[in-house]
């Protein structure tokens, strides 16, 4: 019996559509869609004509065809040329094969070119633009129009014309309809598991001979078809065996996908047009199959808000244990010697790591302090509370950590020495006490004690939560004595690691070389040996006094050094940025476990709540750790957290980017407003450092990942709250700019 396994016109929300477009605009805000590298901003000549420089050695635009034919492709545009250059000859590359070469003018001017069919076939082209010559005008001496800037320039563009003039609007999908204009298609990312069958109730094709029909299964050859109003409709889409899928039949961990993409496409080819627009009309289109093939369970369709009455009575049985949340802000995870460094700068945390869980897959959900933060007092992602700029604060209903163990009976503090992490910006929401000043760790460290020593006199029988956030090693680097001689003595120049020094490195102020990152690393490394230091210190106070609290000890993000080119952090969603230390210490733990579960921020409040005997309840988008942290725990348990989806994102400084990861896989989106996602895909099982972008090889499964991706952002985002806006005094803006936030 055939059971409908996707909805196609409810699943088109998730689907990706193309169009072809006539004409691509240069310098204007439709035309960045099609633009994917090699470009600089929109620009306006004194005539009023828009245009874009191209940078660089190599511009690439993104071109759509629906049906293949020999395609005549016009661009306007102008050399960029200076005293004594040669002539500027543009090489032409479709796909990666050089199909013409173009001489260009000094002045605007037209230039056209051909793509034979068999080369304009349907579907996505790259159209690669090679200059002879490219450089800066103030190093030139440009005498033509082009500003002085220190851009690379090689040839200015007014627009391309795709030769043909599409009429088609927009694919839609309303009621039990879907709409697909001519010439443009949708394409849908599914992960079979078995045959699947498209049925449709009705066809109706309106000035085009149907609809091409193709079905890839990632690694084996694609199906393809076309269906017309006198189709039967139903058409067999076959699942091939796993030998016949290449590659793929490795992909054997609990997050390997077997991605599958069907398209669907009006490709045109009728001349006669009605009124009214051309295309095809599908009603009631949906796959069937034998009920094993689908979409991921929704984890979180029941949740609607944060806010609200989320926790239960703590448990009466025993004596809930004390917490200890040791925060350590910009802390990277291959700094630390539990997790293979070689250097000898984190010998208390390496020892407590022996006895705790340690996570070797935990992912920040933001990259930078103010949202990952939050995310772990709340737990929820940056799309619920909201916080992505350094005007907003948390809002107040939000049930936070400490709110909710206060209420199972805590005695709660917090101390922050980071100016994102304040009274002002709203997070002394259910503590006690809560102090933030812009000191070193080992201050905060003499407030906590002295804290702990006041409870101890005043409720010597409640269990306490204490949060300490510390800054080290966050820049500026100046790490305090012996650390500082005994990790970067080499270091003899004290102006390096200031945040100004980082902030230069980073605009390209100043050249960054392999030996000025090799010292950064030792500065970093010995403010880690700091941090260091002040933990194990502290843990030996609280032993002196009987204290033996569940620990954590957890990073808000790590820290780029110009492994893409830039240092610092909140410029990307990369390993060096998301990938963080997480372990959790029960308290009276003996024996150390590590495990591989992927596992987020979000995930430690659950946790810490079920520690505390208490129960999360709904608005929660993290899952409880306690069943990894229990060595009695079923498998079943442990593998439901196995397959999960983890959700990061970013939208600071106007450089908005989401990423995703399941498994060994990991999908970034650069989401600029009024472009074209531009997607990044990682192996991390084979490629831990993401250096090979695997999007171009794979593009079945990257597409994959960028509709859970929108599925995932679209979850999170129900329910979200809005971050109020918080005001930044002179002082607070001074203490941000010495963390290097603002200039």
């Amino acid at each position: 019996m055939a059971v409908e396994v996707v909805d196609l016109v409810s699943e088109f929300q998730y689907a990706e559509t193309a169009v072809e477009r006539p004409v691509i605009d240069l310098g204007t805000a439709e035309a960045a869609h099609s633009l994917v590298g090699g470009w600089s901003w929109n620009e306006t000549d004194p005539a009023g004509n828009t245009f874009v420089w191209a940078v660089g050695p190599r511009s690439e635009v993104e071109v759509f065809l629906a049906w293949a034919r020999d395609l005549e492709i016009r661009m306007r545009c102008r050399a960029f040329r200076y005293p004594g250059a040669p002539p500027q000859i543009l090489g032409v590359v479709w796909d990666g094969v050089e199909i013409a070469s173009l001489e260009l003018d000094p002045a605007f001017a037209e230039r056209q070119f051909v793509v034979p069919a068999e080369r304009a076939t349907p579907g996505n082209h790259r159209l690669g633009l090679v200059p002879a010559y490219f450089g800066r005008p103030e190093v030139t001496g440009d005498a033509g129009p082009a500003p002085r800037h220190p851009r690379k320039l090689s040839f200015a563009c007014d627009w391309i014309a795709l030769g043909d003039d599409s009429i088609a609007g927009g694919a839609r999908g309303e009621g039990e309809t879907l709409w697909i204009p001519e010439a443009s298609e949708v394409s849908f990312f599914l992960e079979p598991e078995s045959d699947l069958d498209l049925r449709w109730e009705s066809i109706a094709p309106r000035g085009v001979d149907g609809l091409d029909v193709v079905w890839e299964v990632e690694g084996a050859a694609p199906v393809t078809a076309v269906i017309a109003q006198e189709s039967d409709p139903l058409l067999h889409l076959p699942l091939p065996p796993v030998r016949e899928r290449g590659p793929v039949a490795a992909d054997n961990d609990p997050g390997s996908v077997r991605p599958a993409r069907l398209t669907l496409r009006a490709a045109g080819g009728v001349a006669v047009f009605g009124e009214g627009e051309a295309g095809v009309v599908l009603r009631r289109p949906r796959l069937t199959g034998d009920g094993r093939a689908g979409r991921l369970p929704d984890r979180t369709a029941d949740v609607s808000s944060a806010a609200g009455d989320q926790t239960a009575a703590a448990v009466d049985e025993e004596k809930p244990e004390s917490i200890l949340l040791w925060i350590v802000d910009t802390l990277r995870v291959d700094r630390l010697g539990f997790h293979g460094h070689e250097r000898p700068v984190s010998p208390n945390f390496d020892a407590l790591a022996e006895r705790s869980t340690v996570f070797e897959r935990a992912v920040a959900q933001s990259s930078w302090t103010r949202p990952t933060v939050a995310t772990l007092l709340t737990g929820v992602g940056p799309e619920r509370h909201g916080i992505r700029e350094l005007n907003h604060g948390l809002e107040g209903s939000f049930a936070t950590l400490p709110e909710r163990l206060r209420e199972l009976g805590y005695v709660t503090a917090g101390f922050s020495a980071n100016a994102n992490v304040t009274a002002d910006t709203g997070f002394e929401q259910g503590f006690d006490r809560f102090e933030y000043d812009a000191v070193d760790v080992d201050t905060l460290a003499r407030w906590a004690l002295d804290w702990l020593d006041d409870v101890a006199a005043e409720t010597p029988d409640r269990p306490f939560f204490l949060m300490i956030l510390s800054v080290e090693p966050h820049a500026a680097f100046d790490p305090a004595e012996p650390f500082r001689e005994r990790f970067a003595a080499d270091v003899q120049d004290r102006g390096l690691g200031t945040v100004e020094h980082m902030r230069a490195l980073s605009n390209r102020r100043i050249p960054s070389t392999r030996e000025v990152v090799d010292q950064l690393f030792l500065l970093y490394d010995a403010e880690i040996a700091w941090n260091d230091h002040v933990f194990g210190e502290f843990r030996r106070e609280l032993d002196s006094r009987g204290r033996n609290p569940s620990i954590v000890v957890v990073s808000d993000h790590g820290e780029a050094f110009e492994e893409r080119g830039v240092f610092g952090h909140a410029w990307d969603l990369h390993r060096e940025v998301l990938d963080i230390p997480f372990l959790i210490h029960r308290s009276g733990q003996d024996e150390g476990r590590r495990v591989s579960v992927p596992v987020q921020q979000a995930d430690l409040l659950p946790t810490l709540i079920e520690i505390a005997g208490g129960e999360a309840g709904p608005g929660i988008e993290g899952d409880s750790l306690l069943p990894v942290l229990d060595p009695g725990s079923t498998a079943g348990r442990i593998e439901g957290l196995s397959d999960r989806l983890l959700l990061s994102t970013m939208d600071t400084f106007r450089r908005p980017a989401a990423s995703i990861v399941r498994g060994r896989y990991k999908l970034i989106e650069l989401r600029r407003p009024g472009h074209a996602p531009s997607r990044q895909l990682f192996d991390r099982t084979e490629d831990p450092e993401e250096r090979r972008d695997l999007a171009g090889e794979r593009p079945i499964l990257a597409g994959r990942l960028a509709r859970l991706l929108r599925e995932q952002l679209e979850l999170s985002q129900r329910g979200g709250m809005p971050a109020p806006e918080v005001e930044l005094d002179e002082d607070t803006r001074r203490r941000l700019q010495a963390l290097g936030y603002i200039e």
